[in-house]
């Protein structure tokens, strides 16, 4: 991930008597104020999303280490769960096709791009945290 000791997070809260640190890497600027303005905001809807989030991905929560591949605004996004710091990175386009196929052969992928076909397949968004997201 390219993180410095000294590297600030991106973001700092309080969910479920746990203190969550987040970095997020190569996230473009809309993603990134998107997340920073809920957290000055609304908190309580930080925290919806937090947990949505974290039940859609069962791969990230748990024992040890976890990871999990999301699609979300465009684009695929890696997430790395150790202990109570969580860290996002953008997926360069080279290796985004092979990160889906790896997430999805694991059950560790979400889309949560919007899906204007009317099916429902098992990797689609749960509504719980689409809701959280929307606000």
């Amino acid at each position: 991930m390219n993180l410095s000791e000294d590297s600030p997070p991106t973001l700092n809260f309080s969910n479920n008597g746990r203190h969550i640190t987040v970095y997020m890497f190569d996230q473009n600027l809309a993603i990134l104020r998107f997340f920073s303005d809920m957290l000055e905001t609304n908190i309580a809807r930080l925290r919806r999303v937090a947990g949505a989030y974290a039940r859609a991905q069962p791969g990230l929560t748990g024992a040890g280490p976890g990871w999990a591949v999301t699609r979300f605004a465009g684009a695929e996004h890696l997430s790395l769960q150790l202990g109570d710091e969580v860290y996002f990175r953008k997926v360069p386009k080279e290796i985004s096709k092979f990160m889906v196929c790896r997430a999805k052969a694991e059950k560790r992928f979400l889309n949560c791009s919007i899906e204007m076909t009317g099916k429902n397949h098992p990797e689609s968004m749960p509504l719980t945290l689409a809701h959280a997201l929307a606000g």
